[in-house]
């Protein structure tokens, strides 16, 4: 038995090569998999709904025993959920077509995103005080006026 390194190599390669077809048979069901959900607009909202309800369920959790801030916090959670279905739906269309249009409308449903979680930050108690009060006013309404423009080029604008 030698100790150089292309005998340790010649060694591994076996586990290496099974582990690499299996790494590239998982990957194979997984592309299989995704593709029937994003060329399904239902399978790709139930997808990213399930998606945002995990990571904002635990906004949501503490404040149970004040239902007025659930109906905010809830209202928010299922315009981002929107939003983000959207921009993925308008990026899909995009990567068909590389229309700037669908590309301006990308860009505005992603300032909606932006806005949205923004005003969920304001709904929700205490992190309205560990950020300025002219973001909270300001900066939401420039993002609606981004996302109007964006939305204005993308209808106006001529293809050739």
């Amino acid at each position: 038995m030698t100790n150089e390194p292309g005998h340790i190599f010649m060694k591994l390669q076996p586990i290496y090569h099974s582990l690499e077809i299996r790494l590239l048979s998982y990957c194979a069901i997984l592309r299989y998999h995704l593709t029937k959900i994003v060329v399904s607009k239902p399978k790709l909202l139930g997808l990213i709904s399930v998606i945002t309800l995990i990571i904002f369920v635990p906004l949501i959790v503490p404040h149970i025993h004040r239902p007025h801030l659930i109906y905010f916090i809830s209202m928010h959670v299922a315009s981002i959920t929107i939003s983000t279905f959207l921009i993925v739906a308008s990026l899909l269309a995009y990567h068909r077509t590389n229309s700037s249009k669908i590309l301006y409308t990308t860009v505005g449903f992603s300032a909606l995103l932006i806005v949205e979680l923004l005003f969920l930050l304001e709904v929700i108690p205490g992190t309205s005080s560990t950020m300025q009060r002219g973001i909270y006013v300001g900066l939401p309404h420039m993002l609606l006026l981004v996302m109007l423009t964006l939305f204005g080029l993308g209808v106006l604008k001529v293809e050739k």
